[in-house]
């Protein structure tokens, strides 16, 4: 039993690598150059993979130019988008995409290879783009909008006497999709605390 721990961390590491889509992995053990990395100019080649939100798409004589808000990935590769970013990136794609499927603000995370860094403009400031050549971008699916529904049905019991008793209140956490109707059971559920009520 004593490479019991060992099979669970070997499970866990290759699970962990299987979490990003087919079309963003990469071989198990392949050195990967970090945002941060190339925008400090410590590496200006090697596999890069990174997330974030198209800014721009134009499409060249044989090939696409996406300008895109660099965000971290998730586990799996989705930018966690914030109101607060280190900067841009630039992928091309060989070939046209069409400018109706990579639309302005959907997600990606791009696999390709670092070239020479670019320089360009945001706006009417001078800016360096790290560059991904021979990209292969991965369209995130929308996520559909949600609400939170929280029921807090504290007290749970009522008693003859005329107080609230001592005990613990359950508060129900559910995220439902909007335009649908709340689930059946909860999703969520959070301990808490209630003191005594007069009645």
């Amino acid at each position: 039993m004593r490479w019991l721990p060992f099979a669970l961390v070997s499970v866990l590491l290759i699970s962990g690598c299987a979490t990003y889509p087919d079309a963003v992995k990469v071989a198990d053990g392949t050195p990967l150059v970090s945002y941060q990395s190339a925008t400090q100019g410590k590496v200006q080649q090697g596999t890069a993979r990174w997330s974030g939100v198209i800014a721009k798409v134009e499409n060249n004589a044989s090939n696409t130019r996406l300008e895109v808000v660099y965000f971290p990935g998730n586990e799996s590769g989705r930018p966690k988008i914030s109101d607060q970013t280190e900067g841009r990136f630039v992928a091309y794609i060989n070939g046209f995409v069409d400018p109706m499927v990579y639309q302005q603000g959907k997600s990606v995370t791009v696999l390709g290879q670092l070239a020479q860094p670019e320089a360009g403009m945001v706006d009417k400031f001078q800016y360096l783009y790290p560059v991904i050549q021979q990209a292969v971008v991965y369209l995130w699916p929308k996520q559909p909008d949600t609400r939170v529904d929280i029921v807090d049905p504290w007290p749970l019991w009522r008693t003859p006497y005329p107080y609230w008793g001592y005990g613990p209140a359950i508060r129900i956490r559910t995220t439902t999709p909007i335009g649908e109707k709340p689930a059946q059971g909860p999703l969520h559920v959070e301990q808490a605390t209630q003191g005594t009520q007069q009645r």
